[in-house]
């Protein structure tokens, strides 16, 4: 029995969530990507059931496999993307000497620019998106262990992104599946992010505002967790990742939401909830 969350997330700044490795210095993502909200969610989770670290790891890989849609939407507010110089120490080893070493206190440093992205508020008040989840059912199976998803996690999710990306949950609505609508095989409207990719057969017609290209690590298909893996070669080979379009909230008065026109067809669902609309598998 499918069960949808839709939550709104309250941003103190804004948050940091980038390509690891990619490079010193690469950019962080518009909106925090698919994989860091199950990320949040798996936390919440693994702290309400007092799951160690080592096997927190895969509750990310077992929501994944239970997930049929994900998106989010601004509610008031536009991303900018900036990088900072951060001093940090630089664990290396150059002419025989490794570094951090106490007789080169200068050289044991680094400032590589790091990238962060800013929420800035449209009308004042502190900075807001929502996010719409679907998933298969409310149980996830972890070695053999049954967890129960429930708004109580989602409520107790406290950071998206890096330990500096602090967000408060202002609201929960846990929809059960005689309340979610599921539509196929036509044309919808949306204002969430959304995934554009062949196996999904989603086609966007008409874009009203602005929408943006973001490619993420795909969260239908987070197999596993390995911590020897490196993200940056998926990225550069185009393994297991999914192109999203995400909206951004116009700061021109009047504020407007974007909206999407959207044809689905083949393995592609739309998840309704009143005037809520997340697309995803089905």
């Amino acid at each position: 029995m499918s069960v949808g969350f839709i939550v709104d997330v309250e941003f103190a700044w804004g948050f940091q969530a980038r390509v690891a490795g990619l490079s010193k210095t690469s950019p962080s993502f518009q909106y925090p990507p698919p994989s860091v909200i199950l990320g949040g969610i798996a936390e919440s989770i693994a702290r309400k059931n007092c799951v160690g670290e080592k096997k927190g790891k895969m509750l990310i890989p077992a929501l994944s496999k239970e997930l049929l849609a994900i998106g989010l939407k601004p509610l008031n507010c536009c991303p900018i993307r900036y990088q900072a110089l951060g001093r940090i120490i630089a664990i290396r080893e150059s002419g025989g000497v490794e570094y951090p070493n106490p007789k080169y206190i200068s050289k044991s440093f680094d400032a590589p620019a790091r990238g962060y992205t800013v929420l800035s508020t449209c009308d004042g008040d502190t900075p807001k998106i929502r996010v719409f989840t679907v998933f298969k059912s409310n149980n996830i199976n972890l070695y053999g262990d049954q967890f129960n998803i429930s708004g109580d996690d989602f409520w107790r999710i406290h950071r998206l992104g890096s330990k500096e990306s602090i967000v408060s949950i202002l609201d929960v609505v846990e929809v059960g599946s005689r309340e979610i609508g599921q539509e196929k095989n036509k044309v919808i409207v949306t204002t969430y992010s959304f995934p554009v990719d062949e196996e999904l057969n989603v086609e966007p017609i008409e874009m009203m505002g602005e929408w943006k290209d973001e490619v993420y690590i795909n969260p239908y298909r987070i197999e596993s967790y390995d911590e020897k893996e490196n993200p940056v070669t998926n990225y550069i080979f185009g393994r297991k990742i999914i192109k999203f379009k995400v909206p951004i909230m116009s700061i021109v008065m009047p504020f407007s939401t974007p909206l999407c026109k959207v044809k689905i067809h083949g393995r592609s669902s739309a998840y309704t909830y009143g005037d809520e609309v997340v697309i995803g598998y089905g």
